[in-house]
């Protein structure tokens, strides 16, 4: 059998389970919480690679924890695509938090065809700063999501796909899922499921951005 080095070799790919892994990342943007930076892979959300965000119901703080993301791209000047939240997004309480609408775009496809579609050609075009898309049904086949993780390895962005909880258990080709748990006064918990590195079993709790208005 060859040195663990050999082994890594093979494919940028691999890595030892209890440890992180070398290469095969293409970067990272800073959650903007020190906390959760530290339990991910890059030190931030992912970039070419889908972050699956798991949660029983919306609304409990999901947009919220992505502040300083959406921020800090559209202070860049760069697009960030909304496909399909649950519900509209407050404007007047986005600006409030920095956020620059003029490089917010917001798609509805009412066919979840249609959305699935849409959701891989924003990924295959590079052309956006990040994509958030949600997608509420349960029974999605998996090669429809290696399909997704394929596309977001074409872009330079991170790239977000909002699911139910009651999914955890089912298999996903995106990197990195994490289950959201809402908590009282303007917290919000968070457990990895999936991460390039070691397993991370505990339970970590963040606190939000202040709320101008619910997002």
């Amino acid at each position: 059998m060859g040195s663990k080095q050999d082994l890594l070799g093979l494919s940028p790919q691999l890595w030892w389970a209890d440890g992180w892994p070398q290469s095969g990342l293409q970067g990272s943007i800073s959650s903007g919480f020190e906390a959760l930076d530290q339990q991910l892979p890059t030190h931030g959300w992912p970039c070419g690679a889908l972050s699956e965000l798991l949660s029983q119901q919306a609304g409990i703080g999901e947009l919220r924890l992505l502040v300083p993301v959406l921020r800090q791209l559209t202070s860049q000047q760069k697009t960030v695509m909304l496909m399909n939240p649950p519900m509209m997004p407050y404007g007047p309480a986005l600006a409030c938090h920095g956020i620059d609408l003029k490089h917010l775009i917001l798609l509805q496809a009412a066919h979840v065809l249609d959305r699935l579609w849409a959701i891989e050609q924003c990924l295959r075009s590079n052309s956006l700063g990040c994509v958030l898309a949600w997608l509420p049904q349960n029974n999605l086949r998996p090669e429809i999501f290696r399909r997704l993780q394929l596309a977001a390895q074409q872009s330079e962005g991170p790239s977000f796909i909002f699911r139910p909880s009651l999914v955890q258990e089912q298999v996903s080709a995106a990197p990195l899922r994490v289950l959201l748990l809402p908590r009282p006064r303007q917290r919000l918990a968070l457990r990895i499921l999936k991460r390039r590195g070691p397993l991370h079993s505990s339970i970590l709790e963040i606190e939000l951005p202040q709320s101008c208005r619910r997002l």
